[in-house]
């Protein structure tokens, strides 16, 4: 099959799945397509996770192998990714499921809806920038690849961990678009393992660009643009 043929055949699959995932959640919890589509906020959600999945094969074509590992790979974090996947499957069935119950619903209101399928268009954009942006540089492992450059710019310019912060906002966001108590039980152990993450990488950049890397870390923000 043509390459580029079989990309746009996995994105559509792929795109099809996320709404699946999502839909399925809801109509386990009671609700129908209608109630589901009556939201706004549900449906951007719906929307953009489709359109991340679209690019997704697009996106790994760039990055090519995303399983390297260098002499130097924090073996701990391997795990880590295992507990994310789990815990993000969890979240995109659990908040919609406990969004059409009723179940433990969060006081959000309308406006923390909208927020959070605004954060979710943002989660989509950074969690795939990152690592597009580094190419075949990009590792789902902690690791120091053979001649591991310090990139400093595009996303990185804005942000230490834009792949990282757009997961956080994705965590953060179905909960908040779902209104869902249990969901954001979800996104707290989500977002500890980045936070964990995060800490052993930084660590390891540290010991191995030294200044640069203090320099570099001095200048930008974690996860959050201008603030942290």
């Amino acid at each position: 099959m043509n390459p580029t043929i079989k990309r746009c055949a996995m994105a559509v699959i792929l795109a099809a799945m996320s709404l699946v995932i999502l839909l399925g959640g809801w109509l386990l919890g009671g609700g129908s397509p209608a109630g589901f589509a009556a939201h706004p906020a549900r449906l951007l959600v719906a929307a953009s996770s489709a359109a991340m999945f679209l690019v997704l094969p697009f996106a790994m074509a760039r990055i090519g192998d995303t399983s390297r590992k260098g002499e130097h790979h924090i073996k701990r974090q391997d795990s880590m990714i295992l507990f994310a996947t789990i815990l993000s499957l969890a979240l995109t069935v659990v908040s919609p499921l406990t969004d059409a119950m009723g179940l433990l619903p969060l006081p959000v209101g309308d406006a923390l809806r909208y927020a959070g399928g605004v954060l979710y268009v943002a989660g989509a954009v950074f969690m795939l920038w990152g690592p597009m942006h580094l190419g075949k540089n990009f590792s789902i492992h902690v690791t120091l690849q053979d001649g591991h450059q310090l990139i400093t710019d595009g996303p990185f310019a804005l942000l230490r961990h834009p792949r990282y912060a757009g997961c956080l906002y994705w965590g953060l966001a179905i909960p908040l678009a779902f209104a869902s108590g249990p969901g954001l039980v979800i996104c707290a152990a989500y977002s500890w393992m980045f936070f964990w993450r995060m800490r052993d990488e930084e660590r390891m950049l540290a010991e191995h660009f030294g200044t640069r890397w203090q320099d570099y870390a001095a200048r930008t923000k974690r996860i959050i643009p201008f603030i942290y």
